[in-house]
């Protein structure tokens, strides 16, 4: 195999690999009960724009593709009722694409942690953008209505 056929295949496969890991965290992590798994909700991309219903105290994990080379990483967006109901526990925390070797330039998840405060309704939205970019808007947005019982 030439240089160029195997820098194609490379590239190829690493897309093949991007492909097949999103689809499985998207799968992994579709919207569970917080009563199923132990005061704890899993989101993922298939979950925007969907509600949920968690007890104070309960965890909510959102887990969602990006790719921090390329200077986009998802970041909270709560207004300040909704911070009051839902906090974020630590920062974002990014998983590059597990592959034999690594690739430069891959994509990964990020998976963000909040702790459900007090009782009430809150829009968790998170957005997807080059947070240095005040001006511009996000790539994307991720959003779920909340219900703290």
């Amino acid at each position: 195999m030439d240089r160029k056929n195997a820098r194609r295949f490379g590239i190829g496969g690493a897309i093949l690999v991007l492909v097949v890991a999103l689809i499985a965290v998207a799968a992994a992590g579709c919207g569970e009960d917080a009563d199923a798994s132990g005061g704890s909700v899993n989101l993922a991309a298939a979950d925007n724009g969907k509600e949920f219903t968690v007890e104070v105290g309960d965890t909510i994990k959102v887990v969602l593709a990006g790719n921090v080379t390329t200077g986009y990483s998802w970041a909270a967006d709560l207004s300040a009722e909704d911070a009051a109901l839902l906090e974020q526990v630590g920062e974002a925390e990014y998983s590059p694409v597990s592959t034999d070797e690594p690739i430069a330039g891959s994509g990964g998840t990020a998976t963000l942690t909040f702790k459900a405060l007090a009782k009430g309704e809150a829009d968790l939205v998170l957005t997807y953008a080059q947070q240095f970019d005040e001006q511009g808007e996000p790539a994307e947005t991720f959003q779920a209505k909340i219900t703290v019982e």
